[in-house]
């Protein structure tokens, strides 16, 4: 019975080793995405703004080809441009900034392997939710961002994805008071990867 016994505590570690042995290559490939640190006097939250400003100056120097798409209530127009100004193209993204007085009893923070994600505990907070997802080398991969304003005059929600030198999305659901709601889409996507 002993070594029936045994063998079974074998195969079942035979079983779970494969689990164990990916996982920590999982988790020591990414990373810690606190590494990724805002410029000094800051917190020690991702700061939006200082990335996005990095960001709009790269972007910027490199000047890369872009596909932009708009739709508008059904309506979509696309074109091949360059962006004259990439602060200005990617400002929505840059106001989503929570790191500056960062309360952590407003937010649940997760970070797990290379995601850092934060979920606002209050609905009135204007970012709901801010991912930021890192690649094996702790650069950003992916910032995802759901934000919201309500207040008398109008109800608006905004969805923004910015995958580096891939891709950003801007989605707009907008209902103003006594007018119709409408909703709008930018995406813009990079024709040549810039490094």
């Amino acid at each position: 019975m002993y070594w029936y016994q045994n063998n079974k505590l074998y195969k079942n570690i035979g079983r779970a080793l494969p689990l164990f042995v990916g996982s920590a290559l999982l988790f020591w490939s990414c990373g810690s995405a606190t590494t990724q640190k805002p410029d000094k006097g800051s917190s020690d939250i991702f700061s939006l703004d200082s990335f996005f400003n990095a960001e709009a100056n790269r972007l910027q120097q490199v000047n890369p080809s872009i596909l932009k798409s708009v739709k508008k209530d059904g309506e979509q127009e696309e074109r091949e441009l360059k962006i004259g100004n990439w602060k200005n193209e990617l400002s929505a993204f840059q106001s989503a900034d929570i790191s500056k007085n960062f309360d952590p009893t407003l937010y649940e923070v997760k970070a797990i392997d290379c995601v850092t994600e934060f979920t606002a505990k209050k609905k009135d907070l204007q970012i709901q939710k801010l991912r930021i997802e890192f690649d094996k080398d702790e650069k950003v991969k992916h910032i995802y961002i759901d934000k919201k304003i309500t207040n008398s005059l109008y109800d608006s929600q905004e969805k923004l994805d910015y995958y580096s030198d891939s891709l950003y999305r801007i989605v707009k659901l907008q209902d103003v008071q006594g007018l119709d709601a409408n909703q709008y889409e930018i995406i813009g996507k990079f024709i040549h990867a810039t490094k």
